[in-house]
């Protein structure tokens, strides 16, 4: 296991890719429990969302769909679970290290809290893109802007389905 975290903060710190974890299902379906594990964790400490059960079943259902469409017209699908696997694992070490960050937000953040969650913010696109660069064989910019865009159909989705955010 310690293994298996050690690539994702390589990926995070953009030294490796998702080549570099472990192919299967298996790997994919920890890194998803993961993710939902922290994302519920995270929400409960935000209390944003009005439906934290369906913005989670949609935060996992969707990257398992576009990832797939995605992977599938670059004429790349055996990709999917490293990919999946990336994305979900590094999503969720940088949601477990923006939780103070939400445990901190009161009414009015400080500006040092808003810089900080900012920061990681963009930096969860560089490291999407990071790894779409990798998935898609491709520049960082084509990744980037793949990331960018999933991300908006993503939020899309998930706020006309199960409420505002």
């Amino acid at each position: 296991m310690s293994a298996f975290l050690s690539r994702l903060i390589g990926i995070l710190l953009l030294r490796a890719g998702p080549q570099h974890l472990p192919a299967g299902h298996l790997p994919m379906l920890l890194a998803i429990i993961f993710y939902a594990a922290v994302s519920t964790v995270s929400m409960n400490v935000s209390g944003t969302a009005e439906n934290p059960v369906g913005v989670i079943l949609l935060a996992v259902l969707l990257p398992l769909i576009l990832v797939r469409i995605v992977l599938t017209l670059r004429g790349k699908p055996a990709r999917w679970p490293q990919t999946l696997t990336a994305l979900f694992g590094t999503g969720a070490l940088l949601s477990l290290v923006s939780l103070p960050l939400g445990l901190a937000t009161g009414s009015e953040p400080s500006a040092p809290i808003v810089m900080a969650s900012l920061v990681l913010f963009f930096w969860s696109f560089a490291v999407d893109g990071h790894i779409w660069r990798h998935a898609l064989d491709t520049n960082f910019t084509t990744g980037l802007a793949v990331a960018v865009i999933l991300f908006g159909i993503s939020m899309f989705v998930i706020s006309s389905v199960a409420g505002p955010l």
